[in-house]
């Protein structure tokens, strides 16, 4: 409002013929900051009558992304809203497509694009082109999207470099991820060291509990040269010697079988923890 009333509007809004109105393509904020001063009227570019959808979604966001005033957050809603109306079909159990899935979704548009609707890669085509973004660039952008309010609205500012915030985007499972936060607000850091920071409990050693139990096949192999060390000596041993020997793998035997009984069908790793919500 006090750009307008200063200067006046130096960009028209974008209007296209619909009955005996005009529907308003582009200018939205324009528009009511010139009603809420009590302008008669303000300069308009009217295109051609447009009905599709698709035409006016794609006009929107030509125009938004060619801002001036267009911070990298922002940009990335533009793109995602644009994804949104144009695929509500592709979200899951009737919710909105949401970022983890449209992430998901360029993925395979990137690696695998023949296993996704016709639509969908023709859509990210179209906002390419409209944005001169490069795929990379496209899936860092909406990937801002993924961090915190409190992330956002400093790379809205510009008090964190939208680089960095790629970086903080894509290491979201960071343990000290916050802390790191923190710490290069107060002494910004260049892009390397903050990547560092962020990837090094990648490069600790994990903590070990104890010794790893002895593999099986090598008790089994154990065994075998025990055999093979009585078949040699044939003859050396007495019986009462051999008859506490045969007790003792009888017992092992029993020990055994209880230990098939309680014992799992599979070991697994374990797992990290709960990677923190960001």
């Amino acid at each position: 409002m006090e750009s307008i009333r200063d200067r006046g509007v130096l960009e028209p809004v974008l209007v296209t013929p619909k009955d005996d109105r005009y529907l308003l393509l582009c200018g939205e904020r324009r528009y009511l900051a010139a009603q809420k001063l009590g302008l008669e009227s303000i300069p308009a570019r009217i295109v051609n009558e447009i009905t599709q959808k698709d035409e006016i979604l794609a006009i929107q966001l030509a125009e938004n992304l060619q801002r001036e005033d267009l911070n990298p957050i922002d940009q990335a809603k533009g793109i995602l809203a644009f994804i949104q109306a144009k695929h509500p079909d592709l979200s899951e159990a009737g919710n909105v497509y949401n970022v983890d899935e449209v992430m998901s979704d360029l993925v395979m548009y990137n690696r695998r694009p023949e296993s996704l609707p016709e639509q969908f890669a023709s859509t990210v085509d179209a906002i390419i082109q409209i944005s001169g973004k490069a795929y990379t660039s496209l899936f860092r952008t909406i990937s801002l999207l993924k961090l915190v309010p409190k992330i956002q609205d400093v790379i809205s500012t510009g008090k964190l470099p939208v680089s960095q915030g790629y970086i903080f985007a894509a290491n979201l499972g960071s343990p000290d991820f916050f802390t790191i936060f923190d710490e290069i607000m107060e002494k910004p850091v260049t892009n390397a060291v903050l990547e560092k920071k962020l990837t090094a409990y990648k490069r600790r050693k994990p903590k070990t509990t104890g010794p790893k139990p002895i593999p099986i096949k090598k008790r089994v192999e154990g065994i075998r040269t025990m055999k093979s060390s009585i078949e040699t000596r044939a003859g050396m041993y007495v019986k009462s010697d051999l008859q506490t020997f045969l007790e003792e793998l009888q017992a092992f035997t029993s020990f055994i079988e209880q230990q098939i009984e309680t014992a799992p069908e599979t070991v697994t790793e374990k797992k990290p923890g709960p990677r923190p919500q960001v």
